[in-house]
């Protein structure tokens, strides 16, 4: 491969793990910073009853929602998941407690997401599909160059 080519790659390789340490970046912005204690939902909802539920945050997927929130005492954060139907009654339940809540969809894959990650493969299969026939290339005898194996005439005694 000309050494033309092989620059254009590695600058292709290049560009494409920085989109990829950038997507990364984006995604890991979006989390909270401290970790939170999963927690079963009948847990979930004795804190509910006690009114020891500082703040929560609904995330709502097709059948269920994703409840991350903070108690009051303890001031721990904490993450559940509660089945779909009981949103509105859980709702309403601490809109009368007083308690913040911030309600958001889950959020689907961007198409240039997808992209992005079939095109990196692509260059990786690419990548390896050149490694491959390169080293069949390099295994192979060539029949225009001499050979390097010395050979033995066969119009002289031996000894």
């Amino acid at each position: 491969m000309p050494v033309v080519m092989r620059t254009i790659l590695f600058w292709l390789l290049m560009l494409a793990l920085a989109v990829v340490l950038w997507k990364m970046a984006q995604q890991g912005q979006g989390r909270p910073s401290s970790p939170s204690s999963s927690m079963s939902y009948s847990d979930f909802m004795a804190q509910v009853e006690k009114n020891n539920v500082a703040s929560i945050r609904l995330v709502e997927s097709p059948s269920t929602a994703e409840v991350e929130g903070q108690l009051r005492q303890p001031p721990d954060k904490f993450q559940t998941t509660i089945p779909k139907e009981t949103i509105a009654a859980l709702t309403e339940q601490l809109r009368k407690e007083g308690v913040p809540i911030e309600v958001s969809e889950q959020k689907k894959r961007a198409p240039e997401d997808l992209a992005i990650d079939i095109s990196i493969f692509i260059a990786l299969l690419g990548l390896w599909f050149y490694q491959v026939m390169r080293r069949r290339a390099g295994s192979r005898p060539n029949p225009t160059t001499p050979s390097t194996t010395p050979t033995i005439p066969t119009n002289r005694p031996l000894g």
